[in-house]
């Protein structure tokens, strides 16, 4: 059989058993679309600016599971690769940190964590930012992504200014672009103060719509679904339903889709239809979190 719904590098995935073809599937991969690429294209610009005195930042928001996390890493393999320079440096040019609390200290651990470096926690702030410093020059780094943004705005007031006046200066000592990643409540960190908006374009990965653009994402996820019959999910009756169960969220579609090609190939139907769809509708998010009934 030929498989000509299934991508030409994936057909040969066809041939492996059941738990084989749910592990393939299972695995992290990229799947083109528009906004996704977008912001693959604007970051790789903000990484090719020249140093200056005040680098332009930017501010990632998109709801919860929306994508953002999936396309940084994207980034970061295509752009980012760590590598020996000719003078034998070890070159980082993309340094990537998480960040869980609204703490200076969190912060710099995070960096250096990243880093893989040997560092006290609990020492004192100001050796924290000079080791981080010091390494991110080093590696001679370009760009500091720092994910979770939004978890800042769980401090009060004064923590919240702390840790958006210490990323203002690290922009400002390291002279390369700050790229923070988050929900959307992170658009109130930057209402804090008039410099902080001012330093930061925000860039946001919408929702998708029931539209051609969302019928050609389905139509490259179904490529990457290791089943043997065509579902057709970009026709425009699974289309709707889909974007219905996800809310247009792409990590809910990806969810939805992995889990229901999941019990195709367990229970030999080898395709996701409507009854299968509508069976799943346990996925829509309810209150941000997705409920089964066992």
């Amino acid at each position: 059989m030929e498989y000509s719904h299934i991508a030409p590098q994936f057909r040969s995935v066809m041939e492996l058993s059941d738990l084989e073809r749910i592990k393939f599937m299972e695995e992290a991969r990229w799947v083109d679309y528009p906004a996704g690429n977008k912001l693959l294209d604007l970051l790789n610009g903000l990484l090719l600016k020249p140093p200056r005195p005040r680098m332009p930042n930017v501010l990632v928001v998109g709801a919860s599971n929306s994508g953002k996390t999936t396309v940084i890493h994207r980034f970061k393999k295509l752009c980012g690769a760590p590598y020996i320079s000719d003078d034998g440096v070890s070159v980082r040019p993309v340094v990537y940190a998480e960040i869980h609390k609204p703490d200076e200290r969190e912060l710099y651990n995070a960096i250096l964590d990243n880093f893989w470096a040997p560092h006290n926690p609990a020492a004192p702030l100001a050796k924290l930012r000079h080791q981080a410093i010091h390494l991110i020059r080093e590696a001679r780094t370009r760009m500091l992504i720092i994910d979770e943004i939004h978890t800042v705005n769980n401090g009060s007031p004064t923590k919240k200014a702390d840790v958006m006046n210490e990323l203002k200066m690290l922009a400002n000592i390291l002279q390369i672009p700050l790229v923070l990643v988050g929900t959307r409540v992170a658009l109130q960190l930057l209402r804090l103060d008039p410099q902080y908006s001012s330093r930061f374009e925000v860039l946001s990965l919408p929702n998708w719509e029931v539209n051609p653009d969302f019928q050609r994402f389905l139509k490259s996820f179904e490529s990457v679904l290791p089943l043997k019959k065509p579902s057709k999910l970009f026709s425009p009756d699974l289309a709707t339903l889909i974007h219905a169960i996800s809310e247009g969220i792409t990590g809910n579609v990806e969810y939805l889709l992995q889990e229901c090609a999941k019990e195709a190939i367990q229970t030999g139907s080898e395709l996701i239809d409507r009854r299968l769809l509508e069976k799943n509708q346990w996925m829509r998010p309810t209150n941000g979190s997705r409920e089964r009934i066992l």
